[in-house]
């Protein structure tokens, strides 16, 4: 109960924000009329896009600058139900609500298209500029393709659909900006993944210095992604407090507003059509992505072009010929959503891979042995593979479940067996010019140890991960790191936690940081004691020789002798890391994106009611490649989470619309995953010790989720031979 999140928050003289929508999915915007707004009693500001710069914003704005395509409060044009076009701040909630209500806008209602497909066809309704409302198009190219295919043994070609959803966070957003009257500077409290990012958003944004912006992001309640980016309700509160003479200004979404209005993962049409030889070997993949966007483009880029390139994280193939679409349509915008595409493409290509072993006659393990990834390789699109345990995850996943005695035997009892893979990246250069962490260690004559890092704890457990390879570095006991997190005015810079990243990049920051620190303590020592350094460490609280392990004196001990009269050394070490990588071309998929990549095998065993069509999971295998567990317990519940999450999107959930208007905006509506519809989890590492990571670790928070809806499909078809 002593977790403090931004809906937690008080200040004195704080108001209330709330954000006008648009209530039409497509319609130009002749007037706004806020005169009758200001004059109700307990109003202290209202906003339109009048009030600001017009300054567009993004999220793929170094690689796709023509992406950066949605104002903070839209002056021209609404393009989706919800659209932010004013704000108010008041005294208390119900005087907001009067106050939206007396807000006079004037549309002129627009055509709307609320279809990928029928957004693409000349003539659709134009949302942007951009032809045929494609606003990313990805061709990725590899080989000889065709010439593959008509060098196959069997070819086969099949579409998959895959749904939207919503993040589900239990925490809705909030946000709580301050302007100072006095300093002229902002700061927001808010509930974000990536405070660095929000930062540099609404610097943009409020046409104001990076250095008078303060971003701390307090408890997170739950991401997903979902809280990567900078929101509207962020940019207003922040100019509210400002037009209000400097009061602090708290917005909070409603759960309605949560489930229509922030941000959804891709609908997604996969058409794929490979070809094989008779012995398995995978020859040739071609096909294209279709993914609906909504109205703006958030993080689309990266989104479809997650969706294709996983492929080569996983499966050795040198002819390939994908095109991805990212399509605007008026309904909300889709983003980031824990897998960025690779959930979706994880469904599509792991169903395609099992319809392929079949159409051979191979069992589905052999056949992905056959094709998997090694380690120490470089894919055609130029991925650096260093550590890989893919195939030791395959053969544990199916020595763990009885694959060989289950698989294809118990169709007479509805019982089945499916297995699917993935692959993750421990961040990834698609997002900006570089992706690197910092850290600093600051060790008190006390001997407490103050650990400032920009990692963003969003419940996933980096604070405590970062601690313990402080700790582990430093030569200390656990208890005596402290954390401070995530405040863009004291703690260095973090890209934010997504794409896996925060234990790989910001724990080697971290790692880094605290070997700057003890070198600094056994300089000392070295010094004052007449011994090399180099024969020096710290181990278990103690300063000891490496030459016979020999205790010298306590950490204590050392630690004041640097702060003494004759050294007064302060210990103050810094640690950064930017990993080994190359930015992508997306004119032709080629670059190494990430330092490492994380792999996994995942087993799902099922029982399917032939009269009524219900699936039952009764259990899920999942082995994988962690490289080393920093925190096993962490780890095996952060699988667990991501199992369960894809449960969720495989059997319950769905978020629909109608005429771009949401219809189960609730968790009375909208289904998501029980206690009693979980089935139990077993999972299994596989240690590779990567050697990029810090103590050989990687990060893996998203992975568990890419195979799961592949995994139960197949399952199902193995137990009633139904393919979905």
């Amino acid at each position: 109960g002593e977790a403090r999140y931004a809906f937690d928050l008080k200040l004195p003289g704080m108001l209330v924000g709330k954000m006008l929508r648009s209530p039409h999915p497509h319609a130009k915007i002749l007037s706004i009329d806020t005169s009758q707004a200001f004059k109700l009693e307990g109003v202290r500001a209202v906003i339109t896009a009048q009030d600001t710069a017009k300054i567009k914003f993004g999220s793929n704005e170094y690689f796709f600058p023509y992406t950066v395509d949605q104002l903070p409060l839209e002056s021209e044009k609404v393009r989706y139900i919800g659209d932010e076009i004013a704000a108010v701040a008041a005294v208390d909630e119900e005087t907001a609500e009067r106050a939206l209500s007396r807000i006079e806008v004037k549309y002129e209602i627009l055509p709307a298209v609320f279809d990928p497909v029928e957004a693409m066809k000349p003539g659709a309704p134009q949302i942007h500029e951009a032809m045929n409302n494609i606003g990313v198009m990805l061709p990725v190219r590899f080989g000889d393709p065709d010439k593959a295919l008509k060098e196959s043994d069997y070819v086969r070609e099949d579409i998959f659909y895959l749904q939207g959803a919503a993040h589900c966070a239990l925490e809705p957003h909030v946000s709580v900006g301050q302007y100072g009257i006095s300093t002229h500077r902002i700061t927001l409290w808010t509930s974000t993944q990536a405070p660095f990012k929000v930062r540099e958003a609404l610097a943009k944004t409020l046409k104001m210095d990076v250095a008078d912006i303060r971003v701390i992001k307090l408890n997170v309640g739950g991401g997903f992604g979902g809280k990567l980016e900078m929101f509207p309700m962020d940019f207003s509160a922040c100019l509210l407090s400002k037009k209000s003479g400097g009061y602090p200004v708290k917005i909070v979404a409603t759960r309605e507003e949560e489930f229509s209005f922030t941000r959804r993962k891709h609908p997604m049409i996969y058409k794929l059509k490979s070809g094989v030889r008779k012995d398995g070997t995978l020859m040739a993949m071609t096909g294209e992505v279709i993914a609906d966007g909504g109205a703006y483009c958030s993080y689309g880029p990266t989104v479809i072009a997650a969706a294709i390139m996983r492929i080569f994280m996983v499966y050795k193939i040198n002819n390939f010929c994908i095109t991805g679409f990212r399509v605007y349509t008026n309904l909300p915008i889709c983003g980031a959503m824990r897998g960025f595409g690779g959930v979706q493409s994880g469904f599509a290509v792991e169903s395609h891979m099992d319809m392929l072993a079949y159409g051979i006659g191979m069992d589905p393990v052999e056949f992905r042995l056959k094709n998997a990834t090694d380690p120490n390789t470089v894919t055609v699109n130029k991925l650096v593979i260093s550590s890989n345990g893919l195939k030791e995850c395959i053969q544990q996943a199916a020595s763990a479940s009885d694959w060989k005695n289950k698989h294809g035997k118990k169709k007479d009892v509805a019982l089945g067996i499916g297995i699917a893979v993935a692959a993750d990246v421990m961040g990834s250069k698609m997002y900006k010019a570089h992706e690197s962490a910092g850290s600093i260690m600051k060790v008190e004559e006390d001997g407490s140890v103050y650990l400032f890092t920009g990692a963003a704890d969003t419940g996933q457990g980096s604070d405590t991960a970062m601690a313990q390879i402080a700790a582990q570095e430093l030569g200390v006991c656990y208890e005596r790191i402290r954390i401070k997190a995530a405040d863009t005015e004291i703690t260095p810079f973090d890209t934010g936690s997504f794409a896996s990243r925060v234990t790989f990049i910001s724990g080697n920051a971290t790692k880094n940081a605290a070997l700057d620190a003890k070198k600094q303590i056994l300089e000392v020592v070295a010094q004052e004691l007449k011994i090399d350094k180099e024969n020096l460490d710290i181990k278990d609280e103690e300063v000891v020789r490496k030459d016979n392990d020999s205790a010298i004196m306590t950490f204590d001990q050392a630690v004041q002798l640097c702060y003494s009269f004759n050294y007064g050394r302060l210990i103050i070490g810094r640690g950064s890391y930017n990993p080994k990588t190359t930015p992508i071309d997306f004119r032709t998929g080629e670059g190494n994106i990430s330092a490492s990549y994380g792999f996994e095998a995942q087993v799902a065993e099922v029982e399917v009611d032939k009269k009524t069509g219900r699936v039952k999971v009764l259990k899920m295998y999942d082995v994988h490649d962690i490289g080393y567990p920093i925190n096993p317990a962490s780890v095996h519940g952060q699988i667990e989470g991501s199992i369960i999450m894809g449960l969720g999107y495989t059997l319950h959930e769905e978020l629909k619309f109608k005429d771009g208007k949401a219809l189960n905006p609730s968790f009375s509506k909208y289904r998501i995953p029980r206690s009693v519809d979980i089935a139990p989890i077993e999972s299994i590492f596989v240690e590779t010790n990567d050697p990029q990571g810090p103590f050989g670790a990687k990060g893996m928070g998203e992975a568990s989720l890419l195979p799961t809806a592949a995994a139960i499909a197949n399952a199902i078809y193995d137990a009633v031979g139904v393919r979905i």
